[in-house]
């Protein structure tokens, strides 16, 4: 075992990474990855950070099952290099749709420590997670049990997630709120 410890090491293999699903019309880790990758890296030192690249324009079928199919490929790939290395998946807004179509064998859900979202647009519809044993925490702000691994981020009137919403600042506002700091103290509790 030290020999494939050693070789993590020179592949730069974390023990911790965050795998960030951006959301509509976003570039990179955009507005909710950024701030959320510099406080897992505070809260769990170490932890790195992968943006996917996929197609960002306001199109909800055929770009959000391409970038379903990115996250996957990159999880499976990641995990042959790394194999001791666990996962937070995140999405915001449409990146959460990504999520819910990502398709992961049981032995990768069972490297994911959670998954965050942020502004779901599904997030009232019971949808599927690339995770084992799936317990959502439809309220993170509010403390959160061992057992639940998934936390959903909706702001009251948020556009997008909540119902009958009718505000995009509150849809904007998951990066300034107080919900990464909630996240990222989720995220270092979770087994």
């Amino acid at each position: 075992a030290p020999a494939a410890v050693e070789l993590e090491a020179r592949q730069g293999c974390s023990s911790l990474k965050l795998v960030h699903v951006a959301g509509t019309t976003e570039i990179g880790l955009g507005i909710v990855g950024t701030p959320l990758s510099v406080a897992l890296a505070s809260a769990i030192p170490g932890t790195t950070t992968q943006s996917i690249t996929y197609d960002t324009s306001a199109e909800y079928a055929v770009t959000v099952a391409a970038g379903a199919a990115i996250v996957a490929s990159y999880i499976s790939t990641q995990s042959a290099l790394c194999p001791n290395q666990r996962y937070v998946l995140s999405g915001y807004s449409k990146g959460a749709l990504v999520l819910h179509s990502t398709t992961l064998s049981s032995s990768l859900k069972a490297k994911v420590r959670a998954v965050l979202v942020f502004g779901d647009p599904a997030r009232n519809i019971n949808q599927p997670w690339p995770i084992n044993s799936p317990s959502v925490d439809l309220a993170p702000r509010d403390g959160s049990s061992s057992s639940q691994n998934i936390a959903s981020f909706c702001n009251f009137s948020d556009l997008f997630c909540y119902p009958l919403g009718v505000s995009l600042p509150a849809h904007l506002a998951y990066a300034t709120d107080g919900s990464i700091g909630v996240a990222a103290n989720f995220v270092k509790t979770r087994p």
